[in-house]
C-alpha cells in the first residue's frame, strides 16, 4: 500500500447495520481514516447519499446489473461496479489498507478472498467466510501476509483477551449469547411465530436474516464454528452461556480456573472500529462507560431442547470438512423458506438436520470446492423446505 497520512478503508455492505454502525464511528475520526469503497446490494439512493458524504468515488450496487443514467447521482468521475463480480472488482481495483466486510450471508465469501489476493487485511463481519473456508481462509491469508480481524463483538472480545494472556494460557472460550426473543417462549407455541416476531431481537437492531438466525441461536452456532478455526480451539473447548443483557462479550476460562472478560454497553462501534484502527489509530470514548449503579448481570445454561440448532453446530465444528458449509447453507435455505412462509419457524431446524444427516466429509481446496459442495447442501435443502410445505 502507498503511505498515507489516513488508515484508508472499503467498506461492504455499507447501508446494513454493521455498515452504518462503522460509518457513523468513523464521523468523529476523519483525520485518521478515509473511506475510499462502498458497497450496498440495492439501496441505491443511501449508497449515493453516503459516497457524496465521504467523497467516495469507487462504489458497487452489488443487486443490479445497470442503473439509467438520470438515476445516477454520484460523484463526477465515480468508478461504479455491479453484481456480486462487481465486489470483487472494486477490491481489485481500489487502494486500500483494510476492507470491512459486513456482507450478509455466504455471498460476502469472494469479497473475502478476493481483499486477501489483493494483500489487504479484513475486518471480518462477515462470518460465514471463516464458516464455509476453515483452515483454508487463514492459509491463504498466512500466504499474503495480511490479518483476519474479527468484528462479531464476542471473537473480538476473544481475539483481544486472548492476544492479552496468550492462548496457551487458556483452557476454554465461552461465547455469550442473549438467547434471543424466544428464551423462555413457550416451546409448545413455536410453529406459530412470525417473521415479525423472530425479527424483533430485545438487544440488538440486526438484519433480518441476523435476527432470526439469533432467534434459533444458529447465529451462535456460526460463531462457534467460527471460534473454533479461528483461534484453533476445538469444539470441547468452546463453551455459550445464555447472557440477556449483552453486557459480557465473551469471556476466557484459564487453566487456573480464572475467568477474564470484557464488559462494555452493547455497542458495535467498538469491535468495529478495534479491528479497523488495528492499534495503528489510537480510540478514546468510543462506548459510553458502564454504569454500575442499577447493572444485573444474569447467566444460564442454553437449552438444547429449545435451540437444537446449537448442539448441531458443535457437531458441525467437530466433524469440520463440509459440515460446516451444509449447515450454513442448508440455514440459509431455511431462513429464507420461513420469510416466504413456506415453512414454519419450528421447521429451520428440521431443514437443517434433514441436511446434514447427509454426509458431507468432503475434502476442499480451493473456493470453487467450498461454492460446489454449498449448493449441494441448498439443493437438498430445498428438496427437504418441498417436502415440509
Amino acid at each position: 500500500m502507498q503511505n498515507r497520512t489516513k488508515r484508508s478503508v472499503i467498506i461492504l455492505g455499507c447501508t446494513g447495520s454493521i455498515g452504518t454502525t462503522a460509518l457513523r464511528a468513523l464521523e468523529s475520526l476523519t483525520e485518521s481514516f478515509e473511506v475510499v469503497g462502498l458497497s450496498a446490494h440495492s439501496a441505491v439512493g443511501e449508497l449515493t447519499r453516503i459516497a457524496r458524504t465521504w467523497n467516495c468515488k469507487n462504489v458497487c450496487i452489488s443487486g443490479a446489473r445497470g442503473l439509467d443514467s438520470e438515476h445516477v447521482d454520484f460523484l463526477e468521475g465515480t468508478s461504479l461496479y455491479f453484481g456480486e463480480q462487481g465486489i470483487v472488482d472494486l477490491i481489485r481495483n481500489t487502494d486500500a489498507d483494510i476492507v470491512l466486510n459486513a456482507i450478509a450471508g455466504s455471498s460476502g465469501l469472494p469479497a473475502t478472498f478476493a481483499a486477501i489476493e489483493n494483500h489487504m487485511d479484513v475486518a471480518l463481519s462477515n462470518k460465514e467466510s471463516i464458516v464455509m473456508a476453515g483452515n483454508l481462509l487463514f492459509e491463504y491469508a498466512d500466504d499474503h501476509g495480511v490479518k483476519i480481524i474479527p468484528v462479531d463483538s464476542e471473537h473480538s472480545t476473544l481475539y483481544a483477551l486472548l492476544e492479552a494472556f496468550g492462548p496457551s494460557a487458556v483452557h476454554s472460550l465461552v461465547l455469550t449469547a442473549s438467547g434471543g426473543p424466544f428464551r423462555n417462549y413457550p416451546l409448545d407455541k413455536m410453529s406459530e411465530i412470525t417473521v415479525g416476531m423472530a425479527t424483533a431481537h430485545p438487544t440488538w437492531k440486526m438484519g433480518a436474516k441476523i435476527s432470526i438466525d439469533s432467534a434459533t441461536l444458529a447465529n451462535k452456532g456460526l460463531e462457534v464454528i467460527e471460534a473454533s478455526f479461528l483461534f484453533g480451539f476445538s469444539h470441547a473447548s468452546i463453551e455459550v452461556v445464555i447472557h440477556p443483557q449483552s453486557v459480557v462479550h465473551s469471556l476466557i476460562r484459564m487453566h487456573n480456573g480464572a475467568l477474564y472478560a470484557q464488559l462494555s454497553p452493547p455497542d458495535m462501534s467498538l469491535p468495529i472500529l478495534s479491528a479497523l484502527s488495528d492499534k495503528k489509530v489510537e480510540l478514546h470514548n468510543i462506548v459510553h462507560p458502564l454504569d454500575f449503579s442499577n447493572l444485573i448481570l444474569g447467566f444460564q445454561k442454553p437449552d438444547h431442547i429449545r435451540f437444537p440448532l446449537l448442539p448441531l453446530a458443535f457437531d458441525c465444528a467437530r466433524e469440520q470438512r463440509g459440515y460446516p458449509i451444509a449447515y450454513n447453507a442448508a440455514n440459509e435455505i431455511a431462513v429464507q423458506a420461513f420469510v416466504k412462509g413456506e415453512i414454519t419457524f419450528d421447521k429451520i431446524v428440521r431443514v437443517v438436520g434433514d441436511t446434514l444427516a447427509h454426509d458431507w466429509h468432503f475434502g476442499f481446496s480451493s473456493m470453487e470446492d467450498i461454492l460446489g459442495i454449498d449448493s449441494q447442501a441448498r439443493s437438498l435443502a430445498a428438496q427437504v423446505v418441498g417436502n415440509i410445505s
